[in-house]
């Protein structure tokens, strides 16, 4: 069968659709031809010699599709898709790993509930042995290792391999791999695995180096615009705002509140997204006044609400505290629907906007 040709058939009837539905099309195309060609063993040299041609070329358009993402989102998320032109599994995870040595799910494909793994912290023996040795470990049948623990909403595992992502020596992540059938992962399987993981480990590294740089410029910017609305003489009101949104900025979030301590507790002057608009003016509990970088746990989180008078429908409150070396000021509240890491950029923002904020008020 001519792929090439076939491929470019079916590209030209999907002219109607836009890019991104064709692109989407014709990796689904590009998947089932190449497990189709994995069910089946190539027989004699030329076959064999035409098939490593063929993976190579493949590899080649991974490699390249991977190293054109712009950001790490959409690097992570372009690994697992191209990782299933060269192998035969039902779901996949990225996993990358977290400062205190667990792990965060940052791309999944395959699941049946995606949205119970996203973003969610996970550890277990298998992954923990993967980044131990930094070699990959495959587990012929998950049903006979107690070591195994799955993935929320990842579905039926029978079979699964972790592949360590690692650059000059340094894990700094795994692909998990399954599937739903007791069908264990051979050594080519795990060749190109290894081929993609290699590479795509050093995009990765790149990517989140880029992130990195680009929130530090933002933290730059934001605290330029703090000190631009300091200096501007704005009101008490238009800074607390810009406090605010510069905390959301730097930080990623969609939606936050600004709390100042009072006598017993604190009051919300400042909010931002829908979430948290009828919250604005309203008292506030010591637990979102002040205290340590910390995530609300679930008895704050209630109390909060209760405080508040409506529910939080979905996510984490993450708690960074706006205070000078003298005293607490109050806090940011910053909502996440994934539960983050605990954020030092966000830390150094709230200190110089502390201060700023502090003279602000002497000054008046």
């Amino acid at each position: 069968m001519n792929t090439e040709r076939l491929l470019r058939e079916v590209e030209r009837r999907l002219v109607g659709l836009t890019e991104a539905h064709r692109a989407e099309v014709l990796d689904a195309l590009r998947e089932e031809i190449g497990r189709e060609r994995r069910r089946h063993d190539p027989v004699g040299t030329v076959e064999v010699e035409r098939e490593r041609r063929l993976e190579a070329e493949t590899l080649r358009e991974i490699l390249e599709a991977i190293g054109r993402q712009q950001s790490l989102e959409e690097t992570v998320g372009e690994v697992l898709k191209q990782l299933a032109r060269l192998v035969l599994y039902d779901s996949c995870a990225l996993l990358l790993q977290e400062p205190d040595a667990s792990f965060r799910a940052f791309a999944v494909r395959g699941f049946e509930e995606p949205g119970l793994a996203l973003g969610q912290r996970f550890r277990s023996a298998l992954v923990d042995e993967v980044c131990a040795t930094r070699r990959e470990v495959v587990v012929a049948d998950v049903a006979a290792d107690e070591r195994f623990a799955p993935l929320p909403g990842c579905g039926e595992i029978g079979s699964w391999a972790g592949i360590p992502l690692l650059v000059e020596g340094q894990v700094l992540g795994v692909l998990a791999l399954g599937r739903g059938r007791v069908q264990a992962f051979g050594d080519e399987d795990l060749y190109r695995a290894k081929a993609v993981a290699f590479s795509a480990a050093a995009v990765i590294r790149k990517a989140q180096l880029h992130e990195h740089l680009r929130r530090y410029a933002a933290l730059m910017e934001r605290l330029v615009a703090v000190d631009q609305a300091l200096f501007a003489g704005e009101p008490a009101a238009a800074l607390q705002q810009v406090l605010l949104e510069g905390a959301l900025r730097v930080g990623g979030y969609t939606a936050g509140l600004l709390v100042l301590s009072e006598d017993g507790g604190g009051r919300v002057v400042a909010t931002a997204g829908d979430v948290f608009e009828r919250a604005a003016g309203r008292p506030a509990p010591v637990v979102l006044a002040g205290g340590a970088l910390a995530r609300l746990d679930a008895a704050e989180l209630a109390t909060a609400e209760a405080a508040l008078g409506f529910r939080l429908s979905a996510g984490t409150l993450l708690r960074v505290p706006l205070a000078t070396p003298q005293r607490t000021l109050g806090a940011l509240l910053l909502l996440s629907i994934h539960e983050e890491p605990y954020d030092r950029l966000l830390e150094s923002y709230a200190l110089r906007a502390a201060a700023a904020y502090a003279h602000a008020v002497r000054a008046r």
